[in-house]
């Protein structure tokens, strides 16, 4: 962080020094009970929370696997501002211990161990004191796709904004792991990823995911899962917009690992949808709302499966010029604003309806003369 600036004091009279000097005497004293009411809080905390010690045992679950003595293990200590950690290495037994350490509520404690290149650790509970010895259960690598399937897949389409011309959506993946080898991605390239589909010109993407440091990379027409599966279910959540233009459009999702059941939703109110690959929508109710479902089950890996999205909401003209406005640079909005004014001006001027012509009588007020 910066300092600020000093500056030389400007002259002060004798009343602006004594104000000084009793607002400094104030401030010391000020300062002196904050640091005497926070060393008796820190004083009381410390005595209602004696020092605990975190202690535990790691264990190769894969079958036949050997022992892994000499992990090193990590204590993490994380508040809202701050992070810190303490490392250990476990014995031959994979046994390890942290000891002596004052709890703290703002603190969040975990532990983490890292074998065959996977991350494996657990959350620790320090409020009731010492916590029961840990186990934390590390596998053998396994770097073949084929130990991952899906269980089911859910894609919610729960909106279409009529102003952008996009649809929001929500995803809901549960991957699974049946063998008894951590999956670990990346060791044979782009294409050994844990890899999702988007369609095209998806934006505002949002993954949610309980895979331990797991990260997140753009690839080719989605995005990949960048850590490491353990044996067991785990679900993995993701939100998206897309672009589409007028009342119906089409997207495919691709199925690498398959799908023991598959669900796309909509709300009624919202879009209609049909696929012609696994069939048309059916009218359910989801928390007294109306939505349109299609289902489907055992999806083979590697399958493409098309939907068709129609009764899209259309962009009106106002929506067109709010979205032209919104997309220019900021200095050039007045100028588009005066000219669409213009424009609709000129077209209220031509569609006006005009008086009709006078009829070719005679002048009023006059009479017609005589036929000699």
């Amino acid at each position: 962080m910066l300092s600020p600036t000093q500056r030389p004091a400007p002259p002060t009279t004798r009343r602006a020094t004594a104000f000084a000097a009793l607002n400094a005497a104030f401030a010391l004293l000020a300062a002196t009970l904050l640091f005497a009411a926070t060393a008796l809080t820190a004083a009381q905390t410390s005595a209602q929370q004696p020092p605990v010690t975190i202690s535990g045992r790691i264990l190769n679950a894969t079958a036949a696997a050997s022992p892994v003595p000499g992990l090193p293990v990590t204590l993490h200590m994380q508040t809202a501002e701050t992070q810190d950690s303490i490392s250990a290495l476990a014995d031959a037994q994979g046994r390890f211990q942290f000891a002596d350490i004052i709890p703290d509520p703002a603190i969040t404690y975990a532990v983490s161990v890292r074998y065959q290149d996977a991350l494996y650790g657990a959350q620790i509970n320090l409020r009731q004191g010492s916590p029961p010895p840990l186990t934390i259960n590390v596998y053998e690598a396994a770097y073949d796709l084929d130990v991952i399937r899906v269980d089911s897949s859910s894609l919610l389409f729960a909106d279409a904004d009529s102003a952008t011309q996009t649809i929001a959506a929500l995803e809901i993946v549960k991957v699974v792991n049946d063998s008894d080898r951590t999956f670990v991605p990346g060791s044979q390239g782009p294409m050994s990823l844990l890899r999702f589909g988007l369609p095209p010109g998806s934006e505002a993407l949002q993954v949610d995911t309980r895979l331990l440091g797991a990260d997140i990379v753009q690839v080719d027409r989605g995005f990949a899962v960048l850590g490491s599966v353990p044996p067991g279910a785990h679900d993995i959540m993701f939100t998206y917009t897309f672009p589409y233009r007028g009342a119906e459009t089409t997207i495919a999702k691709s199925f690498p690992f398959g799908a023991n059941s598959l669900r796309v939703l909509s709300p009624q109110e919202t879009l209609d949808i049909h696929s012609a690959d696994i069939g048309a929508a059916q009218p359910v109710s989801i928390g007294e709302r109306p939505y349109r479902l299609i289902e489907a089950s055992d999806i083979e890996r590697g399958r493409r499966i098309s939907v068709r999205l129609s009764d899209l909401p259309r962009a009106t003209l106002t929506d067109r010029a709010t979205a032209t406005l919104a997309a220019l640079p900021y200095q050039y909005a007045p100028a588009a604003a005066l000219s669409l004014f213009l424009a609709a001006l000129i077209i209220f001027a031509l569609t006006r309806r005009r008086p009709s012509p006078p009829t070719p009588d005679a002048p009023t007020g006059q009479d017609s003369a005589p036929s000699a």
